[in-house]
């Protein structure tokens, strides 16, 4: 039962302005501590902005903040994160949709504004080997259906090639890269530049430390696909939108293997716009089943 002095203290009315204004503080500085908490450690969402992902999820229309309001917003489960951190979970899976820091190396972190995050999929987990030939995707020496991309007829990936290098005497002498300054152009069109150039080395460093072994027919002097390997602790990734013209992605071409701290949570599903087109678009996002028929790699 509450003594006389307890109940005053409790009487909103018997309060000193100071009292009055610390209780005030206190339930602001509580209700900002629990915010915290639960988006730290128990669910938050991100907005996608941008058209990296396209057409599996709109960006919405318009620059920030516009598109914030436009835009499809993911579910991010955190504690999902800290059970994988924790290795409680294990690794992130193949076609999974992540949220990622965006690497220091990227080209947008050089040239243009620095963006905390980007959402892109997930194609290659520790140990597989990754190669892009014509814009199809080889995982495992396995070619990814890519009908979760092309069948709104939205997207054609472009035809690009990815890694490409040059070997002479079994050493890799020269890359081809989709970033800036990472090619020479001759008569012939682009060509790979040094190993050694810097922007070669900024962009690409981790992708040829990555490179699988380079076999012994390979091609002397002449530019060829070749396919890297992703370290442990790592992870390949792309944007759904690979065709150039209708904004592209920047992600794993342009910038290599990600590590695997850098992913603050996987997207597991599309809280809103409720409704977009008509139709309704609340939805799961899980891994397309092309991603299950890829094999382990040998």
């Amino acid at each position: 039962m509450a003594t006389p002095a307890r109940k005053a203290a409790l009487d909103p009315k018997k309060l000193t302005r100071k009292q009055r204004f610390w209780r005030e503080v206190r339930g602001y500085a509580e209700a900002i501590v629990i915010a915290f908490l639960v988006v730290t450690f128990l669910v938050t969402t991100v907005g996608v902005v941008g058209s990296s992902m396209r057409p599996t999820l709109d960006g919405g229309s318009g620059r920030l903040p516009e598109s914030l309001i436009t835009g499809d917003r993911v579910f991010i489960p955190k504690y999902d994160t800290w059970l994988r951190r924790a290795g409680i979970l294990g690794p992130y899976q193949r076609g999974e949709i992540v949220v990622v820091r965006e690497p220091a190396n990227a080209p947008s972190a050089q040239f243009r504004r620095h963006r905390p995050f980007f959402i892109k999929r997930l194609i290659g987990i520790p140990g597989d080997r990754i190669r892009i030939v014509e814009g199809q995707v080889y995982v495992n020496s396995h070619p990814v259906d890519q009908g979760f991309i092309t069948e709104s007829g939205e997207i054609v990936p472009d035809p690009v090639n990815f890694p490409i290098i040059t070997v002479r005497n079994g050493e890799v002498v020269g890359f081809l890269g989709l970033s800036p300054n990472t090619w020479r152009l001759t008569a012939t069109g682009r060509q790979p530049a040094p190993v050694t150039d810097p922007n070669v080395q900024l962009f690409y460093g981790s992708t040829i430390a990555a490179l699988a072994p380079i076999p012994a027919d390979a091609p002397e002097g002449v530019p060829f696909v070749h396919e890297l390997i992703v370290p442990q602790d790592h992870y390949f990734i792309l944007g759904d939108n690979r065709q150039a013209a209708r904004g592209g992605s920047e992600d794993s071409r342009y910038f290599g293997p990600i590590r695997a701290i850098t992913v603050a949570g996987r997207a597991n599903a599309v809280i809103w716009p409720p409704m977009r087109d008509g139709e309704w678009n609340w939805r799961r996002l899980g891994p397309p089943e092309a991603f299950a028929a890829i094999p382990d790699p040998r």
